[in-house]
C-alpha cells in the first residue's frame, strides 16, 4: 500500500509576481520559515496547482538579495522540502501543502522557472515585515579603482555599519534580553585575548539576523559610477555624520587619538586582556576621563551606551574607540583622494 503524502498548513504571505494572476508566491509555516511557490500548468485535481520549497529565513534574505535566482532557491531549499499545494483552495489565508516526492530532473524540469528570475523582477512589493531594511545609501565613487581597493572601501564601511547597528539593536527597549546578551557577548567577547579588532566587527556582524545586515544594492565601475548599499536609515545616518565631522575636526580627533593611545600603550594594557583590567584602579578613571573625551569628539555615539554594552569595562571602551576612529580615517581617505562621495554623479542618477 502506498504511504500516503504528508499534509502541512502554511499562511498565505502575498504575491511576488503577478501576470493575469498569481504567478510567484510566498506564504510562511508554522515553524517560522518562509514557503515559496511558482504557478504550474496542472496538477491532478487542482484549480490553481502551484509547486513550492520550504526555505529558510537567511536563504530567502539571500535570494532578495539576490545571490541566486528563483529556480535555484526552488531546486536546492535549505530544508529540501518540496511542495504542491491549491491555492483555489486558500481558505482564512491558510494553504495545505501536499510534500512532493523524490523528484527525477525531468520531472523537475516541468515545474521549475527559467534560469535568470531573479527578485529584481518581482512585480509586487514586499511587505516591510517580510523585507527587511529597505534604506539604501549611495557612494559615488570617481578616478581609477584596483578591486583590493573597493574591497577595502566595502570592508570599512560594513565595519562601521555593523557596530552602529548593533548599538541601536541593543538600545532598543523591546529586545528579548537573550538577543541583548548576544550582542554584549560579540562586544566583549574579542576582547578576552587582549585585543581582536577585526573580529569584533565579525562577531557583530554575525549576531545580527541576516536580513538586517548591510547588503549591496548595486555597483557602477564606471568613472564616474556608484556604490549602491541597501540597510538600515539610522547607521548610513551615523556613518556620514562620523565623516563629515571628521573632515571638519580632523586636528582635534587626531589629538584625541593620540592621547588615549598613549595612555593605554603607556601602561602596557594595548594586548590586556579584559578580564584582567580592574574597574575599581585609579588608572581606570584617568582612561575613563580621556575615553569621554574620545567619545565626545567622534561625537556619533556616546560613552554611556558603549560602557553598558562593555559591561562596565572602560578599557573595552576604550579600545573600541580606538578602533572605530581607525577606521573613519581610513575610509575618510577616500573622501580626502576624491574618489568617494556621498554624491551619487549625475549621469548615474
Amino acid at each position: 500500500m502506498a504511504k500516503k503524502p504528508k499534509i502541512l498548513e502554511a499562511k498565505f504571505e502575498q504575491t511576488l509576481i503577478y501576470a493575469d494572476g498569481p504567478q510567484v508566491v510566498l506564504l510562511s509555516s508554522v515553524s517560522g520559515s518562509k514557503v515559496i511557490a511558482v504557478a504550474i500548468p496542472s496538477f491532478p485535481n487542482y484549480q490553481y496547482p502551484f509547486f513550492a520549497a520550504q526555505v529558510s529565513s537567511a536563504q530567502f534574505s539571500d535570494y532578495l538579495n539576490e545571490k541566486f535566482d528563483l529556480r535555484y532557491l526552488l531546486f536546492k531549499p535549505d530544508f529540501k522540502r518540496n511542495f504542491f499545494f491549491d491555492l483555489g483552495s486558500l481558505k482564512e489565508d491558510i494553504v495545505s501543502l501536499e510534500r512532493a516526492p523524490k523528484l527525477s530532473p525531468e520531472k523537475y524540469e516541468e515545474y521549475l522557472p527559467d534560469s535568470g528570475l531573479f527578485a529584481r523582477d518581482h512585480t509586487e512589493e514586499l511587505g516591510s515585515n517580510i523585507s527587511g531594511p529597505q534604506n539604501e545609501q549611495t557612494f559615488g565613487v570617481d578616478g581609477s579603482w584596483d578591486l583590493y581597493e573597493f574591497s577595502h572601501f566595502y570592508n570599512n564601511v560594513t565595519d562601521l555599519y555593523a557596530f552602529f547597528n548593533s548599538i541601536d539593536i541593543f538600545q532598543n527597549d523591546n529586545l528579548p534580553e537573550e538577543k541583548r546578551e548576544r550582542i554584549q557577548n560579540a562586544f566583549v567577547k574579542p576582547f578576552e585575548g587582549g585585543g581582536s579588532y577585526v573580529s569584533l566587527y565579525d562577531s557583530l556582524s554575525a549576531v545580527q539576523a541576516r536580513e538586517d545586515r548591510l547588503h549591496v544594492g548595486g555597483i557602477s565601475y564606471n568613472s564616474p559610477g556608484y556604490v549602491k548599499l541597501r540597510g538600515f536609515e539610522k547607521p548610513f545616518t551615523e556613518i556620514k555624520s562620523l565623516i563629515v565631522n571628521l573632515e571638519s575636526n580632523h586636528v582635534t580627533i587626531s589629538n584625541q587619538y593620540k592621547d588615549l593611545y598613549g595612555i593605554l600603550k603607556k601602561n602596557k594594557m594595548l594586548r590586556m586582556r579584559s578580564e584582567k583590567f580592574n574597574s575599581e584602579s585609579s588608572i581606570a578613571e584617568v582612561i575613563s576621563v580621556h575615553a569621554k573625551k574620545m567619545a565626545d569628539v567622534l561625537d556619533v555615539v556616546e560613552y554611556d551606551a558603549l560602557l553598558v554594552m562593555s559591561g562596565n569595562n572602560m578599557l573595552v571602551v576604550a579600545k573600541v574607540l580606538l578602533s572605530l576612529c581607525r577606521r573613519a580615517i581610513r575610509l575618510n581617505e577616500f573622501f580626502l583622494e576624491g574618489r568617494v562621495s556621498f554624491d551619487v554623479p549625475t549621469s548615474q542618477k
